[in-house]
């Protein structure tokens, strides 16, 4: 367990790094809100056909292992690319490059902490907690020391913990626990099973304000005048807020049914974007962070949970791919691109109020899908 834990830890780190310090590295560089903004619908368009992709392969190949440790050397060679350029449109290309390669490794990863748990009889929720830890580790460390190097030595932090991440998953054990072969047929079936497009439909609409605040909240916190290490700080609030989730999930499964507890996540959704969307003050967005613990945890164990009754085993990691695509792939190419115009247009009040009511239809679908679950 040590050293999956280990790697979650150095992996997620390593995401926290790009993931919200990218943002006010290109602001660094010139680019305004709505460039910014493409730029990560580019990377996540890029995710919808690579997180399928490379979940379909490590299916195929019986093997989780191997392809993380590919998957993460292409990921340490594009992003030296990524940070060397400087014009848009090769940005944009190094980025999608980089997105290839790094989008699959976080459902991957997640598929093999679920079957180590399995295997171990463990909680998955204790060992998915290192990477939200290392997350915020990473964040608030790498803004203070930002503050003192400056944003243009982000490449060099980046690869450094990257390095790492790549040490340790060569460290990995394959799971014992041996899927059957995929097969076709069932792979079609999947993607017409209603109970399935529905949730992710319900993960598309909620997936679309988190993923936009996951870029836009640190260039919602530059606009207002703070500096990196209050941008870690905000992050580092928001990611330890979750440990406390992550830990206690299983007893709240089981008085809730997973459908409860993502409803009761995709409601302080809905108060946390409209809290954002009301203040133009740091002390304020900093504090309402500790939301984050009762919103993404829920939400994304609680769907995890939820898929593990309506997937098949041999097509888990598959079926996670299809809902990091929704929500990370395609609520982040529709977040970033429709948030980082909005945010630039009409101000983050309007965006983050948009985002707010997307949340509430979220909570009322689910509320629908307990009542017809319940009938069935």
């Amino acid at each position: 367990m040590f050293r999956i834990s280990l790697f979650m830890f150095l992996l997620f780190g390593m995401f926290g790094t790009i993931s919200f310090y990218l943002t006010p590295y290109l602001m660094g560089k010139g680019f305004e809100a709505g460039r910014i903004g493409s730029v990560m619908a580019v990377g996540a368009l890029v995710s919808i056909v690579a997180q399928p992709f490379w979940g379909y392969i490590s299916d195929r190949r019986k093997t989780v292992k191997r392809i993380l440790i590919l998957l993460l050397a292409g990921t340490l060679l594009s992003s030296a690319g990524l940070f060397a350029m400087e014009e848009l449109l090769l940005i944009i290309a190094m980025y999608a490059c980089y997105t290839f390669f790094s989008s699959p490794t976080g459902p991957l990863s997640e598929a093999l902490c679920i079957s180590h748990a399995q295997e171990h009889r463990k909680e998955f929720g204790r060992m998915r907690v290192w990477g939200e830890i290392g997350v915020g580790v990473s964040t608030l460390a790498v803004g203070y020391i930002i503050k003192a190097v400056g944003i243009d030595k982000l490449w060099i932090i980046f690869l450094a913990i990257g390095s790492l991440a790549f040490a340790a998953a060569i460290g990995l054990r394959e799971s014992k626990v041996t899927p059957a072969p995929v097969d076709l047929k069932a792979l079609g079936r999947l993607f017409t099973q209603p109970r399935l497009l529905w949730l992710l439909l319900i993960v598309l609409v909620v997936g679309i304000p988190h993923r936009m605040n996951d870029t836009m909240l640190s260039l919602h916190l530059k606009e207002l005048g703070a500096p990196e290490s209050v941008i870690g700080i905000a992050w580092f609030a928001g990611t330890m807020s979750t440990i406390p989730a992550m830990l206690l999930l299983g007893r709240l499964l089981g008085r809730l049914n997973a459908i409860g507890v993502m409803t009761i996540a995709a409601a302080v959704y809905a108060v946390r974007w409209f809290i954002y969307g009301a203040t133009d003050s740091t002390a304020v967005l900093i504090a309402a962070q500790v939301l984050h613990g009762a919103t993404f945890p829920l939400f994304f164990l609680g769907t995890i949970h939820y898929m593990t009754t309506i997937v098949p085993a041999e097509l888990r990691a598959t079926g996670q791919s299809a809902f990091a695509v929704t929500f990370a792939g395609i609520g982040g190419l529709v977040g970033n691109a429709a948030g980082g115009y909005a945010i630039q247009l009409f101000g983050a009040g309007a965006a983050y109020g948009i985002g707010g009511l997307l949340a509430l239809a979220g909570a009322g679908a689910l509320v629908g899908t307990y009542i017809w679950n319940r009938r069935l």
